[in-house]
């Protein structure tokens, strides 16, 4: 039992140095750091238990830190398709937005509506949609880069801002899935099923 303690601690500590997420990142590096600290109280590995109680302590501080941080969200629609600040986001995030909406381009659409969020003024977010009809919009892009994925960004959009698409008559987004990562976001956010259509996912507004 004391040896799966050890390495659990060690797996976890491991996995928290993969995570692009700071805040993913020190919750993870906390559990494994706990881990390690009982192990070394356990086994009377005392050096190994305070240095871990210390990597503890600051993750603690640090996560209280991230917790009380008031971020400011704001909006920023890009007038044309062709504007180098949108062209240049999706060239260098390409990779990733693929593994989450496969076969994506500006190319292929042929009213794509683009809107940037913006946290602390820094563009993490891309939304790019499309107008089915009067009253529905068509989700071909909903991305935010590694580091800012903790959901505040889409609340942000979804439930926020939601007013900007009701203001131009629309009723209903609508969005397929390109990736199970992907579809658990979108039903975390209200997004529900369509019937019949695999993949397919409707929200009202």
């Amino acid at each position: 039992m004391l040896e799966i303690l050890g390495y659990a601690g060690s797996v976890l500590v491991a996995v928290s140095l993969m995570m692009s997420n700071v805040w993913r990142l020190r919750w993870i590096n906390l559990l494994g750091a706990s881990l390690f600290m009982v192990y070394g109280i356990v086994v009377r590995a005392y050096p190994v238990a305070l240095v871990n109680a210390v990597i503890v302590a600051v993750d603690a501080y640090f996560l209280g830190l991230l917790a009380g941080k008031k971020d400011y969200f704001s909006l920023m629609p890009v007038a044309s398709a062709d504007e180098s600040l949108l062209k240049g986001f999706i060239d260098y995030y390409q990779a990733d937005i693929l593994r989450f909406f496969p076969g994506f381009t500006l190319r292929g659409l042929g009213d794509p509506r683009c809107i940037f969020t913006l946290r602390n003024l820094m563009p993490v977010g891309l939304f790019v949609c499309e107008p089915l009809d009067c009253e529905r919009l068509a989700i071909r892009l909903d991305y935010v880069i590694p580091e800012y994925r903790d959901l505040r960004n889409a609340r942000y959009l979804y439930s926020t801002q939601a007013g900007i698409f009701k203001e131009q008559g629309f009723r209903e987004l609508l969005v397929r899935t390109g990736s199970r990562e992907f579809e658990t976001y979108i039903r975390g956010l209200g997004f529900a099923a369509v019937p019949g259509e695999v993949g397919s996912y409707t929200k009202k507004l």
